[in-house]
């Protein structure tokens, strides 16, 4: 629900909580005053929300979705407050001292202290601001600073191109004119932060540019981390990046181009349904990108957004890994990296809400969540359906303590000639990897091992 910019007056409507699958919630730059309904804690899909420049006050709701949302989804309204991070008790008994006061006529001791209290909060507030816009340059200049490998590019209009680009002293020109103005024609996918075009270069090869926008500091952090990973991986089931530029406000990433498009679209949109032997190719592929970023690479990467949408497919249905906006580099020895609650819905590794802490053995969770779309043919979530059998995860564990697993395999699989056996021991994997408890999870490498005792010959789709 898009609603910003619209002059609206009065309170946020409290039945809006009533609207069970809401994903997005945008009430910025309107006239609303108020308190933020706590039932909205309730919306449990939602994943975007703003109510920023409105005339809002009371306390930020602290349950659900809200310990993820940022600052910039509450930030123009005065009156609100975090109970975690901010007086709100303080607030509330200012006014209702000050409500006493008015009653009784009289300015008593009590007013003086809250006086006091709410002055020396308020110089606190004033230097913690000062202090935050100081390290918020700070951080700004880091993402800013020359990367010693992969150096970022100090012209505006320079693209830097890696070897593996065939096409030499390529320009945004050259760009501009191959994705005919960034058209909305040309546009082949989405993520979080930007549009994917397709690209016909001059030498007559084929890329996909994505063109970051948003949030100036978010999309910077992700511009600099799929360079940061993705110049420093070489490997047959990643998407190569070719090359990068910072051309004034917008940042361009350009990477070979995958002609049979996702895993989430032959899995959920095609018409043509994916044959037992070529998921298990996909699988395959994926998991070895995966252990490739986990192992061999260095540093190693943590993804942290595997899912079905982030796994390309060449023209003979060989898996690419894509989208590393999210990936955080890990160096030898760590064990983690500390991150904000980031990943796609049905994919985020349950541990990540209560610890913050990014581990591969999330990355496993995820890929594990992918085994099973591969196995059942369904999504993650399913939000036209019962509450019982929205998450895919919930259902599979259910069925399968039920003895009743063999009833979730996608019914195009079941109509080839393929052992049901085969086909559960795949799901046994997947089972594994999103196990609750990540100590108990396999490694990526032993997922590898596992899906290769399954041989698959070099097979592609019509």
């Amino acid at each position: 629900i898009h609603l910003s910019r619209n002059n609206f007056t009065g309170t946020i409507p409290e039945t809006i909580s009533g609207l069970d699958n809401l994903e997005l919630l945008d009430f910025s730059y309107n006239h609303l005053h108020g308190s933020i309904p706590p039932s909205f804690q309730s919306l449990t899909f939602l994943s975007r929300f703003s109510v920023a420049y409105n005339h809002l006050t009371g306390g930020i709701p602290s349950g659900g979705q809200f310990y993820s949302f940022p600052h910039s989804s509450f930030e123009g309204n005065l009156g609100l407050c975090r109970s975690i991070n901010s007086p709100c008790d303080v607030m509330m008994s200012k006014g209702s001292s000050r409500s006493h006061d008015n009653n009784n006529g009289k300015f008593g001791r009590s007013s003086i202290v809250v006086l006091a209290i709410s002055l020396a909060l308020g110089i606190t507030l004033l230097l913690s601001v000062i202090l935050l816009r100081l390290s918020r340059k700070d951080a700004d200049d880091r993402v800013n600073d020359v990367d010693e490998e992969a150096p970022l590019s100090s012209s505006s209009s320079k693209i830097v191109l890696f070897h593996s680009c065939g096409c030499k002293d390529l320009t945004v020109a050259d760009l501009l004119k191959s994705t005919n103005s960034f058209s909305q024609a040309n546009i082949i996918g989405c993520g979080g932060f930007g549009l994917v075009y397709k690209s016909n270069l001059p030498d007559g090869s084929k890329a996909a540019v994505k063109k970051l926008s948003g949030d100036c500091g978010q999309m910077e952090r992700e511009f600099q981390a799929e360079v940061e990973a993705l110049s420093r991986a070489e490997h047959k089931n990643l998407v190569s990046l070719q090359g990068y530029c910072k051309h004034g406000s917008d940042r361009l990433l350009i990477y070979s181009f995958m002609e049979t498009g996702s895993l989430d679209y032959w899995l959920h949109e095609s018409s043509t349904a994916l044959r037992w032997e070529v998921r298990l190719k996909i699988a395959q592929g994926a998991a070895r990108g995966l252990a490739y970023l986990h192992k061999v690479c260095e540093p190693n990467v943590i993804h942290r957004d595997v899912k079905s949408s982030n796994i390309l497919l060449d023209d003979r249905f060989e898996a690419h890994l894509v989208d590393f906006g999210l990936a955080r580099l890990i160096r030898p020895y760590d064990t983690h990296v500390t991150t904000d609650l980031v990943g796609t819905l049905g994919y985020i590794p349950p541990e990540y809400s209560q610890s913050l802490i990014a581990t591969c053995r999330g990355d496993v969770y995820s890929f594990g969540v992918v085994l099973l779309e591969l196995v059942t043919g369904s999504r993650p979530v399913e939000v036209c359906k019962g509450k019982g059998c929205r998450d895919l995860v919930s259902r599979v564990f259910r069925m399968k303590a039920e003895k009743r697993e063999a009833e979730i395999i996608d019914a195009t699989i079941r109509e080839e000639d393929v052992e049901e056996e085969e086909v559960l021991e795949v799901l046994e994997i997947a089972c594994k990897c999103i196990d609750h408890d990540p100590r108990r999870r396999p490694l990526i490498e032993d997922v590898v091992a596992w899906l290769e005792d399954f041989p698959v010959e070099s097979v592609e789709e019509e």
